[in-house]
């Protein structure tokens, strides 16, 4: 059986310095490929100098290390987690930014073709061309306000 995700608004930031709840931990025996892991620490926690540490955020699931280019997102429930880059990039789109060009096409096609009258003689008149703007605008989703008329 197959599922889709539903369409939910989440906030994500790719991650910076300055992001991370903790560190995972390693401890160093002669050299970065010798270390073992010895655990999280807290970001308010000193780590001794003798470990290389790994930026992490907590999750639901515990703490989770996390790299330069993979995006923390806060979901619906408040919980962070993170995601690889490559991931983010085929599973989330920006929420705010205009429609895709196509789309945008698709929706200004159907506008124009849904209204007869703007279909028969869209600009000839100035009353014409106001109605064709603004059924176009109102097509995209776009809403102007304060301008006069």
């Amino acid at each position: 059986m197959k599922f889709r995700k539903k369409p939910v608004l989440v906030d994500a930031v790719q991650y910076t310095p300055g992001l991370e709840d903790g560190y995972a931990c390693y401890a160093i025996y002669g050299g970065l490929r010798d270390s073992r892991f010895v655990g999280y620490h807290d970001k308010r926690t000193p780590v001794p100098p003798a470990f290389r540490k790994v930026p992490a955020i907590k999750t639901l699931e515990g703490f989770h290390e996390i790299s330069a280019d993979d995006w923390i997102i806060t979901g619906v429930a408040g919980e962070r987690y993170p995601c690889k880059a490559e991931i983010f990039a085929l599973t989330y789109e920006a929420a705010d930014g205009p429609p895709h060009e196509d789309e945008a096409h698709e929706k200004i096609r159907v506008a124009y073709e849904s209204n007869v009258d703007l279909a028969a003689a869209p600009f000839d008149t100035y009353g014409g061309f106001v109605r064709g703007v603004h059924h176009v605008l109102e097509a995209l989703g776009i809403k102007i306000e304060g301008v006069n008329a």
